[in-house]
């Protein structure tokens, strides 16, 4: 992730918090280690088997990735150099491996792995998420070490997208099979720029350049993640100078950081929305009259006002506002007098309310928990009264992926890709873990779309399901994302909108 500068420049692309980053160090302020205070801890070793959002930085920086988003929302070359469609039908992708991929203990990086990891791996491990991330794959046609062709079960125009999105790395096929799953999680080896040098579950992931990676060795020759949970001492790392950067900070804090001589620090908006997952398994939110009433309840701007000092925006749909999907001039209006009148005929009120759990994180990004209690008291004034249980981001995933939600949640849902696919067609499509929302219609509509290979009948199609999924509210979106971050003043980081 490398990359040459100006002279006296040195760079380095990394992921911090849940966006990626390009940190540029001038000359005089040369260093070889860089310390990140990072709010998420990786689930496993194994980067296939899972969709946690933050952990994609650290997979990234060991695995890299077959593709990738470039700042401005491009889909760019990583390992595969080359992709197109084979024929017009959207069923076989062909790809060209880069020469001289090594991974860490210095074995080729073939086609043979990437079949091993995309295909032969996942068939015999039905946990491996990789399986339900890629369209439904067939077959892999190797033609070489380098070239090969994905054929895929249906029409999968979107296919490329998920070449540079979540789970999808092409791991050691000789290492596993050598030292066994268990074997290669707690000793993990990649063809990322840097290569694991020593972990302590929950406290410290330290990463060392590998000389050998196809971009060139990294100039900053060692990385290091210390796992911090709570917002606060993120702050107080950056600020004390024990980390070079910490993301994902309290908006509060961002105005009083910028102050101090040492550190920069900002926010800004990005390719990633706040929501509401809506369990329909839960009896009282099969009640349409009960989730429009809470999303009508829901002041947004109040909201961004109070937490993100107006930089959040509010949104309607699942999309942020100028991407494909988007429904420009249709909003879910603030409207609490309604809101009453819909949950009076589900047979609630104030005074006699519908209790309910509500499940949210504390930290896993800026002012989380602060915004679920606040749209509890919002809650609490149309007749619904809601617990709120503070879980890990681990302990929602799971959650979420066992459909053992007991009442919505509160969740940022990041897009790098831009495309609807990639939102909508997971949250709603009820076949697959990340969705709350089972409805028949919503995933039969979705399934429809995964094949439409006329890209405008495509994109109108989820603008649509946008529009039908907010007004009978499958989910609630709530908010453009807002990513935060303090670093030293001698890095300059150019952040990566996608998320």
């Amino acid at each position: 992730m490398l990359a040459s500068g100006p002279p006296g420049r040195r760079k380095l692309a990394a992921l911090a918090g849940c966006a990626l980053l390009a940190l540029t160090v001038p000359a005089h302020a040369a260093k070889d280690s860089l310390t990140i205070a990072y709010p998420v801890d990786v689930p496993s070793w194994d980067p296939t088997s899972n969709t946690v959002p933050g952990a994609q930085s650290i997979y990234k920086s060991v695995f890299d990735s077959p593709l990738q988003y470039s700042p401005d929302l491009k889909l760019s070359p990583r390992l595969i150099s080359e992709w197109h469609f084979d024929g017009t039908d959207g069923t076989r992708l062909a790809i060209t491996l880069r020469d001289g991929i090594l991974f860490h203990d210095g074995s080729t990086l073939t086609t043979e792995d990437l079949k091993y990891s995309f295909l032969d791996r996942p068939a015999h491990d039905p946990t491996i998420l990789i399986r339900r991330m890629l369209p439904p794959i067939k077959t892999i046609e190797i033609q070489s070490p380098t070239k090969a062709v994905l054929v895929f079960n249906v029409p999968s125009p979107a296919a490329p997208i998920y070449l540079g999105f979540l789970a999808a790395y092409i791991l050691p096929k000789a290492y596993i099979e050598k030292v066994g799953e268990d074997g290669f999680k707690q000793h993990p080896i990649g063809a990322g720029p840097y290569r694991l040098a020593s972990y302590e579950r929950g406290a410290r992931i330290v990463l060392q350049a590998f000389d050998q990676y196809w971009g060139g060795e990294a100039k900053i020759k060692r990385v290091t993640f210390q796992v911090v949970t709570d917002p606060l001492a993120r702050v107080a790392a950056v600020e004390a100078g024990r980390a070079d950067l910490a993301s994902q900070l309290p908006l509060r804090e961002i105005a009083r950081l910028a102050t101090l001589p040492r550190v920069t620090a900002t926010a800004f908006p990005y390719s990633e929305v706040y929501m509401l997952q809506m369990p329909n398994y839960v009896s009282a939110l099969i009640d349409e009259n009960v989730r429009v009433a809470m999303s009508l309840a829901i002041d947004k701007a109040a909201i961004s006002k109070a937490f993100y000092g107006s930089f959040a925006l509010p949104i309607s749909v699942l999309a942020t506002p100028g991407s494909p999907s988007d429904v420009p001039g249709f909003k879910i209006p603030f409207d609490r007098a309604r809101a009453l009148a819909l949950m009076k005929a589900a047979g609630f009120s104030p005074e006699h309310p519908l209790t309910l759990p509500m499940i949210s994180t504390n930290g896993a990004f800026p002012n989380d928990f602060e915004m679920a209690r606040a749209i509890a008291a919002m809650w609490k004034q149309i007749g619904l009264q809601v617990e709120i249980q503070e879980v890990p981001l681990t302990k929602y995933v799971d959650m979420n992926h066992s459909a053992t939600l007991p009442g919505p949640a509160l969740y940022s849902w990041s897009n790098p890709t831009a495309d609807p696919e990639n939102t909508t067609g997971k949250i709603l499509d009820g076949a697959l873990p990340f969705s709350a929302w089972k409805g028949q219609e919503a995933t039969d509509r979705v399934h429809a779309l995964l094949t439409q290979v006329d890209e405008t009948k495509r994109m109108q199609g989820y603008r649509d399901l946008n529009k039908d999924a907010a007004e009978h509210a499958w989910s609630i979106a709530l908010l453009q994302s807002v990513f935060s971050m303090a670093y030293n003043k001698d890095l300059n980081v150019v952040p990566y909108t996608g998320g």
